[in-house]
């Protein structure tokens, strides 16, 4: 069975030996409400040339930050490092509690409600983390990940904290490199995540990464035909 480590995104990284542990459920209580200003939040990630990407982040904060389970929020990736283009996707890591991501089903569909929404990849509900991929008909992208506080998570740079009710983030950072692409598990979410696969692959190629587009190519090549002979062991004529 998969586990939040095998589709986390890629710039958060654990070692097995973390894997083994938990944090305690932190004795925090949230301090009254807070009106965050999302715009100001936003002004400060120094997407101006990216428009697109700052209304996904924008309308992520605003159908999640409200929640109360909703602790804190980080933006990874290409975006938080000023490498982002055109067609870089919005890694959005959440920070939860009380099993948030259990019922975030609500939170997710507000995110979607106004969207031309292409293609959506949704992770099974393990005990301690969710995720929704989507492609958007503009070819913009984003993925939305909800962690319970009580799972051991190390954020590596780049980020960019968009909120932390709770200061629950400092204790969670670390100077160890992020995995690469190159790195990535293939054909983890079987036929259902191939779309996503291959618009990475299509988003390298548009970049000039040919090299690591057609080495993940074969290796999900790979990937498939061993999984196809086995069903065909499984299920034989």
């Amino acid at each position: 069975m998969n586990t939040y480590f095998d589709y986390i995104p890629e710039l958060l990284r654990t070692t097995e030996q973390d894997q083994a542990y938990r944090y305690p459920q932190p004795r925090y209580s949230p301090p009254a409400r807070i009106n965050t200003n999302i715009p100001a939040i936003i002004d400060k990630l120094g997407l101006e040339h990216l428009p697109l990407q700052r209304q996904l982040i924008a309308s992520c904060l605003k159908a999640f930050e409200k929640h109360e389970d909703v602790v804190a929020a980080v933006l990874v990736g290409s975006l938080a490092g000023g490498k982002g283009d055109r067609i870089s996707d919005a890694d959005i890591l959440l920070l939860t509690r009380n099993a948030f991501h259990k019922k975030a089903s609500h939170a997710y569909q507000e995110f979607e409600s106004d969207k031309a929404i292409a293609y959506t990849l949704t992770s099974p509900i393990n005990d301690t983390a969710s995720f929704r991929k989507y492609l958007l008909e503009d070819l913009t992208s984003i993925e939305i990940h909800c962690v319970d506080l009580e799972e051991k998570v190390e954020i590596a740079k780049p980020f960019q904290v968009l909120f932390d009710k709770g200061e629950v983030i400092a204790a969670r950072l670390t100077d160890r490199p992020a995995p690469k692409h190159k790195d990535f598990p293939v054909y983890d979410h079987g036929d259902e995540g191939l779309i996503w696969e291959l618009f990475e692959c299509i988003k390298w190629l548009s970049r000039g990464n040919n090299d690591l587009a057609k080495g993940y190519i074969k290796r999900l090549a790979a990937k498939l035909s061993s999984s196809t002979q086995e069903k065909a062991s499984t299920n034989p004529a």
